[in-house]
């Protein structure tokens, strides 16, 4: 009679299902207390940047570089706005200036002509407080500081209109003479006195002069100022 070969498989099958039912009754409390010994190192400590020191000295360096450049920036600004401010206080609104150079027995240039008259035109404040003719034979020249004086000659070249007036001795003219209108504190209009008188449009070498003969003078600055 045959033996059956179940009860080899029925005890293996035994002692898995008696080592399954002691796993599966253990504690989940006690799992939870499993204690790995010697865990790996998953994570290297990274090399820590050094941080700056600020020391006292070092913020007091800075400190004192900074006020340094400031004192540096002011000291170069400063002068240039006194500067700046003094050359326009100096200069006072009005102020005018025509100078030419005029040659001997050579008739005045259309530009030179033009530019006196562009002069002329712009004295166009309400009053000046002085006036001034002088040029290379007379750098000091002859002044008026007398208002009315000077306000009544600028009127007179700006609008072409004649004036005499008389002021410490000095017989100052505005008239036409040539193609334009003429200066003159000697006295006389469009005549070859020796004195000081400037008209670049006359059309002729008889341009006037400064401190000299007014008709075919020698070579020469003239120039006229008003303030």
């Amino acid at each position: 009679m045959a033996k059956s070969k179940s009860k080899p498989n029925e005890t293996i099958n035994s002692k898995l299902s008696t080592k399954s039912t002691r796993i599966s009754t253990i504690d989940p409390a006690e799992q939870s207390n499993v204690v790995y010994r010697n865990p790996p190192n998953y994570f290297h400590s990274l090399p820590s940047r050094a941080k700056p020191k600020w020391t006292v000295s070092r913020c007091l360096c800075i400190q004192f570089l900074v006020l340094l450049g400031l004192v540096t920036l002011a000291a170069i600004t400063i002068p240039i706005v006194v500067i700046v401010l003094d050359s326009i206080s100096s200069s006072p609104p009005c102020a005018s200036t025509y100078s030419d150079v005029f040659t001997n027995g050579i008739t005045p240039t259309t530009a030179q002509c033009t530019a006196w008259r562009e002069f002329k035109n712009a004295l166009t404040c309400a009053t000046y407080s002085k006036v001034r003719m002088y040029g290379s034979n007379d750098p000091i020249g002859i002044t008026s500081t007398d208002s009315s004086v000077a306000t009544a000659l600028a009127i007179a070249l700006r609008y072409n209109t004649t004036i005499t007036t008389v002021l410490n001795g000095v017989t100052w003219r505005v008239g036409a003479c040539g193609s334009g209108y003429e200066i003159s504190a000697t006295g006389t209009i469009c005549s070859c006195p020796t004195g000081y008188t400037i008209r670049p449009c006359i059309g002729s070498s008889n341009w006037g002069g400064i401190n000299s003969a007014t008709c075919g003078a020698a070579t020469q600055t003239m120039s006229l100022y008003f303030e």
